[in-house]
C-alpha cells in the first residue's frame, strides 16, 4: 500500500470513531428535540383553552357591567330627588340656625340685664322671662322670618 491508502484509511477510522461518538449524543439530541416538541404542543392547547376561557370572561363581564350600568340609570331620578331632598334640609336647617341665633342673643341680652342690674336666683330667672316677653312684643312690630325653598334645575 501506498502512503495515499494509508492516510485514507487512517481518516476512515477516524471518520467511523467519530460518527460511533456522535450517535448517542445525536439519539439524545432527537429525543429532547422531541420532547420540546411535545411540550410546545400541549402549550399551545393549553393556551387555546385559556384563550377560550378569556374571552368567556370578559363577554361574561361586559354583559354585566351593561346591566349594571342599565340598573345605575334607571337609579338616577332616585338620587336626584335625594339631591333636592338634602338641599332643601340644608336651607331649612341654615334658616332655623339663624332663627336660634337670633333668639339666643335676646336670651344673651337679657341675661346681661340681670347681671348688669345685680340680679340673683329667682329674680334673675323672673326679669329673664319679663325681657324676653318683652322683646317679643316689640319684634311683632318687625317683619317675620319667611321660610322659603329654591328649585335648582
Amino acid at each position: 500500500m501506498d502512503w495515499l491508502g494509508i492516510g485514507v484509511l487512517i481518516l476512515a477510522i477516524g471518520f467511523a470513531v467519530l460518527v460511533g461518538l456522535l450517535v448517542p449524543v445525536l439519539k439524545k439530541l432527537t429525543e429532547t428535540l422531541d420532547n420540546t416538541a411535545k411540550t410546545i404542543s400541549q402549550a399551545e392547547k393549553s393556551l387555546d383553552d385559556i384563550t377560550s376561557e378569556t374571552k368567556l370572561v370578559l363577554y361574561n363581564a361586559n354583559e354585566t357591567l351593561m346591566d349594571v350600568n342599565h340598573k345605575v340609570s334607571k337609579l338616577d331620578p332616585i338620587f336626584d330627588v335625594v339631591e333636592d331632598a338634602g338641599q332643601a334640609t340644608h336651607h331649612l336647617t341654615e334658616t332655623l340656625a339663624d332663627y336660634t341665633g337670633a333668639k339666643m342673643d335676646d336670651v344673651k341680652r337679657g341675661t346681661e340685664v340681670g347681671r348688669q342690674k345685680n340680679l340673683k336666683g329667682f329674680v334673675r330667672g323672673v326679669a329673664l322671662v319679663y325681657y324676653l316677653r318683652k322683646a317679643k312684643k316689640a319684634g311683632k312690630n318687625e317683619p317675620k322670618v319667611k321660610v322659603t325653598v329654591k328649585e335648582e334645575l
